[in-house]
């Protein structure tokens, strides 16, 4: 009754087929095998998908196997190959039911979790960390309640794109109509382009010249031909790049991805020349038209940096929508023996090589 599926050949089909026949609130892009394949060749982390099936239906689960030798504390260690933890490919995891009457749900998911638990002591998990779907919370939460216990980490924000142009341009925030205004009489240009391998290259500058730019923290930075991959997995069906030009050069661009209901503004990047004239708010409203005319029902624009409502990034987003979502997470110590001495050997090196333990409430702690 429970499996665990690769992302490839027939497993991964029929991995495919699992979430089409999930109910349509319930498929989404980030739970596909070709997306958990762009970690496992950029990251090489290991696509996999827990699978439960019983008389009223299935639960299933995509992570990835995280290795942990290269953790500097860990490089050059006599274990460090035979360490692992599990979490999901970056956005959003977490379990799905098929069943629609949520008990069934509840019982369905005691069974997956309790098969879940022994294929991690048997595989020597340290520890699994999830992101539940914003859209999807009210079907996760309760379905997991009692076994798991998520927090709120922060709101997202999203467009519905059932309105017509007029009225999602009348919902701007006055300062981003003017902005658009501002960006449209520069004669700024926002088109969706090939993305051919050159104009991947020059995403991926631009994207790392603004996290260097930010002082982003190194999470936010990508392995080269990371974008690249997300396109070459995803396929023109799901993946868009667009460019924002002023006098043929470009000034922003971004790369979004689309299946089912939902397009993502997944990565941006800009190189702040002008800032007066609203390229990226430009950016976003043409994206959303785009999104809407393709057929989507919403756009997610994601949350702020921080979990603060004051977070600069969260209010240029909130300024095109006033819906969102709850996002939240949970950790889980899957292993308590191996886990206790990652997060020792951790704190160890950190007091040989900066003189003190972080204070960084980060999990899992060896990772922060």
């Amino acid at each position: 009754m429970f499996s665990v599926l690769c992302a490839q050949g027939d497993e991964a089909r029929t991995w495919g087929r699992l979430i089409d026949a999930l109910p349509s609130a319930l498929r989404d892009i980030h739970f596909l095998p070709e997306y958990g394949r762009i970690y496992g060749q950029c990251y090489g982390y290991e696509p996999l998908l827990g699978l439960y099936q019983g008389d009223q239906g299935y639960v299933l689960q995509p992570f990835v196997r995280r290795p942990l030798r290269e953790l500097p504390f860990l490089r050059g260690a006599a274990d460090a190959d035979e360490l692992s933890d599990i979490a999901n490919a970056y956005g959003y995891g977490g379990p799905l039911c098929s069943a629609p009457d949520p008990a069934a749900a509840r019982r369905l998911y005691a069974g997956f979790a309790a098969a879940f638990a022994s294929w991690c002591d048997e595989n020597g998990i340290a520890s699994e960390f999830a992101s539940l779907h914003p859209f999807m919370s009210e079907h996760q939460r309760p379905m997991i309640a009692g076994v798991l216990a998520p927090r709120h980490e922060k709101d997202v924000v999203f467009v519905d794109l059932g309105a017509d142009a007029a009225r999602m341009m009348k919902s701007l925030r006055k300062g981003h109509r003017s902005s658009v205004a501002a960006a449209r009489r520069a004669g700024v240009r926002v088109e969706r382009m090939e993305a051919t391998a050159a104009n991947l290259e020059r995403f991926g500058e631009l994207y790392h010249a603004t996290m260097v730019r930010r002082q982003a923290a190194q999470r936010w930075f990508v392995p080269d031909g990371y974008f690249a991959a997300c396109v070459r997995q995803l396929g023109a069906r799901r993946a868009s790049l667009f460019f924002a030009s002023i006098g043929g050069e470009v000034e922003s661009a971004c790369l979004l991805m689309h299946d089912f209901a939902t397009a993502y503004y997944h990565f941006a990047a800009t190189r702040a020349r002008h800032p007066e004239l609203g390229v990226n708010t430009l950016m976003v409203l043409e994206t959303a038209l785009w999104a809407k005319a393709a057929g989507f029902a919403r756009y997610h624009l994601g949350g702020g940096v921080t979990p603060s409502r004051d977070d600069s990034l969260l209010r240029f987003k909130r300024g095109f929508s006033e819906r969102s979502a709850p996002l939240y997470t949970y950790f889980c110590v899957r292993d308590q023996v191996v886990y206790d001495r990652l997060c020792e050997r951790k704190r160890a090196h950190e007091r040989a090589t900066a003189g003190s333990e972080s204070a960084s409430d980060f999990v899992p702690v060896y990772r922060r």
